[in-house]
């Protein structure tokens, strides 16, 4: 992988990790020494600042903030820089447990650096509202592990954001996200929004992405990025139905959701932690649980706004033939492979889905949507079951311009 392929995932973590992690400090009030211990049990770094000063009215001003985390073998560092942090409104709602009514920072910037990696990034200006902060102590439950493992907040804004690396440069007009739900347990529904993700002509040719898209007659990247999730906490047991999607203007989105429940919450904190970290979740510990974790939905959708007429002349050039040829023979090709999983309801409509989407291309989707609950250890047995079957239990289905 290219340094600018690799610096430019890197920085595209959560944007979370753009609100900067603070140094735990005896002169902070209760409010502030929690949120700092848990930004800082979250980030996984020590951070310092030069002041930390407490008005008459409770608010908190933190300045020059910096946090820093060494790079380790093939993994990168990092130095987090603050200029200056403003929390105001803090209010107790219980024991250990407060809200922010409003925290605002102030130039932030990122630098990256590792192996293969130099990359750095800026942010003016962010803002958090209904920001709360649970004290989870040195030795938290499983449940306590997961309100305090992300930013709950009703509203995180932050923008604009700049992003260099390798000489090039990646812009995003604005960083969104929402939230509704209980703070005492992490119930609740989550939306977040990247807003015009920028890529130049030349930070593609860097990343080795700009020729083909080129030939297409795109000379750059326009990216709205959004995700909106629901979480349902059942004791010890989560319910969480999620949606992602990638839409590049002009070009077309690509879209991915599920729904699924009874999953541990043990196994979705080690999930999370495995996310931060950019590393995969060893589950080995949770493997019986779990199999018992049970499959509601999933669903794959493609939006084109033009892609697809672009694509299809040079495909078919490339095959030897002409557009209209080709486009012909894309549907009696995948009967063909179709007939092998010996469900010929599944496959007729396979087929009329993919020849009106040729015909008029506008969206297509396939999805599982089982008659009855799915648990994980069903996929398993599924193996020993026919094809044809396999699609009736799963409930696969695939439909055009709905």
């Amino acid at each position: 992988m290219s340094m600018f392929h690799k610096s430019f995932t890197i920085a595209c973590l959560p944007a979370t990790l753009l609100m900067p992690g603070l140094a735990l400090a005896d002169e902070a009030p209760p409010a502030v020494q929690a949120l700092l211990a848990n930004l800082e049990r979250q980030m996984d770094a020590k951070p310092g600042y030069e002041t930390l000063t407490v008005d008459g009215s409770g608010n908190v001003t933190i300045t020059n903030l910096t946090l820093t985390k060494p790079a380790e073998g093939d993994d990168p560092g990092y130095t987090l820089k603050t200029g200056e942090i403003v929390l105001s409104g803090v209010t107790e709602m219980g024991p250990g447990f407060w809200e922010v009514g409003t925290a605002k920072f102030s130039n932030v910037g990122l630098d990256v650096t590792g192996k293969d990696v130099a990359i750095s990034a800026s942010l003016p200006g962010a803002s958090a509202e209904g920001w709360y902060i649970r004290d989870v102590g040195a030795a938290p439950s499983a449940q306590e592990k997961l309100v305090s493992s992300g930013t709950f907040a009703r509203k995180m804004t932050g923008g604009p954001l700049a992003i260099t690396s390798a000489g090039q440069s990646v812009t995003v007009d604005s960083l969104e996200s929402t939230w509704e739900g209980d703070p005492a347990t992490g119930a609740g529904t989550f939306t977040s929004k990247i807003s015009n993700a920028t890529i130049p002509e030349a930070a593609l040719m860097a990343m080795g992405d700009g020729g083909m898209l080129r030939q297409l007659g795109y000379t750059s990247l326009n990216l709205d990025i959004s995700s909106q999730s629901a979480l349902a906490v059942m004791g010890d047991k989560l319910g969480y139905d999620f949606g992602f999607t990638l839409k590049a203007r002009d070009i077309g989105s690509l879209g991915f959701k599920g729904a699924v429940a009874d999953i541990p919450v043990e196994a979705y904190n080690a999930l999370m932690a495995a996310q931060k970290d950019g590393e995969p979740a060893d589950l080995d510990a949770y493997g019986p649980a779990l199999q018992n974790v049970i499959i509601n939905s999933a669903a794959l959708r493609f939006e084109d706004a033009s892609i697809i007429g672009k694509a299809l002349p040079l495909i078919a050039a490339a095959q030897g033939m002409d557009e209209k040829t080709f486009v012909a023979s894309i549907p009696p090709t995948v009967q063909l492979m179709l007939v092998q999983m010996q469900n010929d309801a599944f496959t007729k409509q396979a087929v009329d889905a993919l020849t009106q989407f040729l015909a008029d291309p506008k969206s297509l989707t396939v999805s599982i949507s089982p008659a009855s609950p799915l648990k994980v250890s069903d996929v398993s047995a599924l193996q020993q079951v026919k094809p044809g079957d396999v699609i009736t239990r799963l409930g696969l289905s695939l439909k055009a311009n709905d």
